[in-house]
């Protein structure tokens, strides 16, 4: 993830068992456009990442945004 390209758009990792998961290893989260998740799905080929789909996607993303909004509002508090 040295690449400049993830650099500018920002990720998140975190170890699956924090997000409730029982997979082991990390998640890797990318906020971002179509065509940039694309293009992270090609710089990706060949280094076995495996991209969740399904329910499994659903959730573990839900709680990612919920992460974030915790995070949020968090700051607010802190600031006014």
């Amino acid at each position: 993830l040295e690449d400049d390209f993830f650099k500018r758009l920002g990720y998140t990792v975190r170890e699956c068992s924090l997000l409730g998961s029982e997979r082991k290893g990390y998640f890797l989260y990318i906020k971002a456009n179509s065509e940039d998740i694309d293009r992270a799905e090609k710089k990706f080929e060949g280094i076995g990442l495996k991209k969740l789909i399904g329910e499994e996607l659903k959730i573990v993303t839900a709680a990612f945004i919920a992460e974030e909004e915790n995070a949020a509002s968090g700051m607010g508090m802190i600031f006014g």
